[in-house]
């Protein structure tokens, strides 16, 4: 199996109208006020049974609303860590990027107060399959697909083989197989907890709608991704769309955006469980119940990624794989044409079922076509 990889190394190839606008303003007010009667009520309640941080960290700062708005920089979101000034010392990023991390932990905590019942039952093993392990530099990765996982998994392949010069020299397809990279679920519950409670452990997050958008483009509009279009594609067409050619109902590769969403949005055409690229990051990551160390951000991802090194312990071992050269139209630039197709109404139901992931992660409420 390593072999597979080394030997690749080797080669070096390696937003209705204004009552759904009344309704998304009254699912706000509800939200900051739960979320303020939680910041109150954690001081009387008894703690629930969640890995929590010790005693000592506990979170207790106000955070700025982290908002997806056209046109502003990753170096300039608001409550992230700046781009590089002239005269700023690196002691000064480091304070920076610690508060940035203190903000967003506050408001995690404030939201799993509130969303998580008063009991429970421990995770299971099974749950713990988006975790990958380094025992080597005692690191813990959970991957959210379409939040630059490919990169972070070719970080985590190069700190186990030295002997691979770059990670962007190793594939994407070799990236993602399974047997490259240990996850979690693999240990005993006595050395899964014994990880959890020693191991750095760090996630990524991305705005929920740009997050969507980025795996509906790569899943069902790529020719490479028959998988896709045949498990999923076919399905979708079959159920959602008037009178489908037979060459559609066979291939399922022109699924539109509005059917995805139509089929996002009924539970009887998916089921209980969502495909990773589209599920719900307190199912990927389970973050009310583990202590993650950084929370990085897809917008601040330059930023996050030094400091998620740093923290590590890797930084002059390992670089994270740079942008490509090639100019692309970014997702967030895409996303209000997208929004456009589906619809207010659609806007507003994606908006209430990722609720948990724009107030976990402090991410604004996502722009009604045409609103800027």
């Amino acid at each position: 199996m390593q072999s597979g990889v080394l030997s690749h190394a080797s080669r070096q190839v390696f937003a209705t109208m204004r009552a759904s606008r009344i309704f998304l303003g009254a699912t706000v007010v509800v939200s900051v006020v739960l979320l303020s009667l939680a910041f109150v009520d954690r001081w009387f309640r008894v703690p629930s049974a969640v890995t929590r941080a010790p005693a000592g960290s506990r979170f207790l700062f106000p955070a700025g609303e982290e908002q997806r708005t056209p046109g502003r920089t990753p170096d300039t979101q608001p409550g992230t860590l700046a781009g590089p000034k002239e005269g700023r010392t690196a002691q000064e990023d480091h304070h920076n990027a610690e508060k940035v991390q203190r903000d967003r932990k506050a408001v995690l905590e404030r939201v799993c107060n509130v969303s998580l019942p008063g009991f429970v039952p421990p995770l299971s093993t099974w749950q713990l399959g988006h975790i990958i392990v380094d025992d080597q530099h005692k690191m813990l990765y959970c991957f959210v697909p379409k939040v630059a996982c490919t990169n972070w998994k070719r970080v985590m392949i190069k700190l186990r083989h030295p002997e691979i010069e770059k990670p962007q020299d190793i594939s994407p397809r070799d990236a993602h197989e399974t047997y490259v990279l240990p996850s979690l679920k693999r240990y005993s519950p006595e050395a899964v907890q014994y990880r959890l409670d020693n191991y750095f452990k760090f996630m990524f997050v991305r705005d929920p709608m740009e997050r969507l958008l980025s795996a509906y483009i790569n899943k069902f509009t790529m020719p490479y991704n028959l998988k896709f279009h045949r498990l999923y594609g076919t399905k979708i067409i079959s159920r959602f769309r008037e009178n489908p050619s037979n060459y559609s109902l066979q291939r399922g590769d022109d699924v539109m955006f509005k059917e995805f969403v139509k089929y996002l949005l009924d539970p009887k055409a998916h089921g209980p469980q969502l495909n990773e690229h589209w599920d719900h990051y307190v199912n990927l990551c389970h973050p009310c119940r583990i202590h993650y160390d950084v929370i990085g951000k897809y917008e601040t991802l330059d930023q996050d990624v030094d400091y998620v090194l740093q923290k590590a312990g890797v930084a002059d071992i390992v670089q994270f794989p740079p942008k490509p050269k090639k100019a692309q139209t970014s997702t967030s630039q895409l996303l209000d044409e997208y929004l456009e197709e589906i619809g207010h109404k659609e806007v507003l139901r994606l908006h209430n079922m990722y609720i948990l992931d724009y107030l976990m992660f402090n991410y604004s409420l996502p722009n009604f076509p045409g609103e800027r």
